[in-house]
């Protein structure tokens, strides 16, 4: 907003002496004009940069600069073309910057500081627009809606990149820097969509780490955290880029394989057990972790996420009556 500030009162201070010259107003009016042009800008900004509350101080300034403009306009004997360029800048710009409710208190103010200037410099009105005035205007309108454009897009690249931090933030898991259950349901739903165009092997691999309760209870859930963070790393780099490896609850994970046959889910679910087998997660607390596994491949009776979900699971069920650190597949 200083930088904009400037630019706009630095614009606007042509225009407007231009025609107080041309109508020949006292000198204090323009020494006014260049306190308003060349110092106003620098207070607002300390004024807001000081304050506890800087936003609510600058939509104030703002309000202030409408105000300034209305009276500057009522100075200028309502002269049609700059007074319709800055009153149309000062509402889209309040419009822009706080919404309806700050244009129209903005709106407000400068009407009330116009009708006050105006009343008491006689009520004049002065409709001829010289060349001199004329092109004083022009840069006004050119270079800063220009300005204003270029500020607005980048806001918006902001606010979009920002967006998709958020996003990206609201689909992963917090601790383990890898996909919630939120993020794995849309992308297995995308999965099933994509398998009933064009069928294919896909395989939904569900992971349970074997007495992780134990490993809590025994040394603590610091350790249980670090173990479950072990864990998703092996995980990352097991699988590929275009798999999504996502915890989903408690020591539950989920591995989803697009494109990927039977052979090659095994291959990589005894990667992971091997790395499992031999991980280490604490120097302090030395035990031996196991993985029981469960993988269940799409077929088209499922209908939703979570019967493939359910077979994954069901999967991971027989492995673990098996004697657990096991494969099942189905």
């Amino acid at each position: 907003m200083y930088l904009m500030r400037i630019l706009g009162t630095f614009l606007c201070f042509f225009p407007i002496l231009s025609v107080l010259l041309e109508l020949h107003r006292p000198l204090w009016l323009i020494l006014l004009l260049c306190a308003n042009a060349f110092i106003w800008p620098t207070l607002a900004f300390l004024r807001a940069r000081r304050s506890d509350t800087p936003l609510t101080l600058e939509h104030q300034n703002l309000i202030l600069d409408a105000g300034a403009g209305g009276f500057w306009i009522a100075m200028m004997a309502v002269n049609p073309l700059p007074s319709v360029v800055i009153a149309t800048i000062l509402l889209s710009d309040r419009l822009s910057a706080g919404g309806i409710d700050l244009m129209r208190k903005a709106g407000l103010l400068m009407l009330s500081a116009f009708a006050a200037g105006w009343v008491a410099q006689g009520m004049n009105v002065d409709v001829q627009v010289t060349q001199r005035t004329m092109f004083a205007t022009l840069p006004l309108i050119a270079i800063y809606m220009v300005a204003l454009s270029v500020l607005t897009d980048n806001i918006a690249v902001k606010l979009r990149n920002k967006s998709r931090e958020l996003e990206r933030i609201a689909m992963m898991d917090p601790l383990l820097d890898i996909a919630n259950r939120r993020l794995l349901e849309k992308r297995i739903q995308y999965e099933l969509d994509k398998l009933r165009e064009s069928p294919r092997n896909s395989m939904l691999m569900f992971i349970d780490i074997d007495n992780f309760k134990e490993v809590n209870d025994r040394f603590g859930h610091k350790v249980g955290d670090a173990l479950l963070v072990t864990v998703s790393k092996i995980l990352h780099a097991a699988t590929r880029k275009t798999d999504t490896p996502a915890r989903l609850g408690g020591d539950e994970f989920v591995i989803l394989l697009p494109d990927t046959p039977q052979e090659e889910a095994l291959t990589v679910a005894r990667r992971i057990m091997d790395s499992a087998a031999v991980m280490s997660v604490s120097q302090e607390y030395a035990f031996h972790c196991t993985l029981s596994i469960g993988i269940a491949s799409a077929t088209q009776e499922m209908q939703n996420v979570t019967d493939w979900l359910k077979a994954a699971d069901d999967a991971l069920y027989k492995a673990k009556r098996r004697g657990k650190n096991q494969i099942y597949s189905h």
